[in-house]
């Protein structure tokens, strides 16, 4: 348990490794199936989106709660934009439960989801008109394919975009 959630290496979660790294990225099921019921399955989908929230050790990072969609969200079906003050809402909920803002998620219509100059550009926006205790934040999105095929998941700053190798976590 990790601030009374439970860490689960168990069937279903998604590892981030990046060679080199000691730290990894351990994205656990109930992150997967909420960014996962927003798939754009049906033509006529429109991306969607939200905030990553977990922990931070110096061996791995726990994604351990995602919000978001919200209301008032600009969505169409290849863009997405968070609305601010319901995302500034969920950070200050997820941190009376202990959990740091970690980045942001959201959909691609595509199989194989792939970063846009779009998507590094609204991160970097994010990380710079932002009073952040960090230098990166993670961007995870979210395609077509089902299991760890169907996502990409980057670490944005401000001078680089990193994509990390995903995988099954192992138990």
């Amino acid at each position: 348990m990790v601030n009374g959630l439970q860490d689960d290496c168990a069937a279903g979660s998604v590892l981030g490794r990046l060679e080199g790294v000691g730290q990894d990225i351990l994205i656990t099921p109930v992150v997967l199936d909420h960014v996962r019921s927003y798939r754009q399955i049906a033509m006529w989908a429109k991306e969607a989106g939200g905030q990553l929230f977990g922990t931070i050790l110096s061996d791995r990072v726990h994604v351990l709660a995602a919000s978001g969609p919200y209301p008032g969200d600009e969505r169409s079906r290849y863009r997405y934009r968070s609305d601010p003050a319901a995302a500034q809402r969920a950070i200050e909920q997820q941190s009376e439960r202990g959990l740091i803002y970690l980045g942001e998620w959201h959909t691609h219509a595509e199989d194989r989801p792939g970063a846009s100059n779009l998507d590094d550009a609204a991160m970097r926006k994010i990380l710079s008109g932002s009073k952040l205790n960090t230098d990166a934040l993670l961007m995870l999105i979210v395609g077509r394919s089902k299991g760890y095929t169907g996502l990409g998941l980057w670490t944005v700053s401000l001078t680089r975009v990193i994509h990390w190798a995903l995988m099954p976590a192992r138990g």
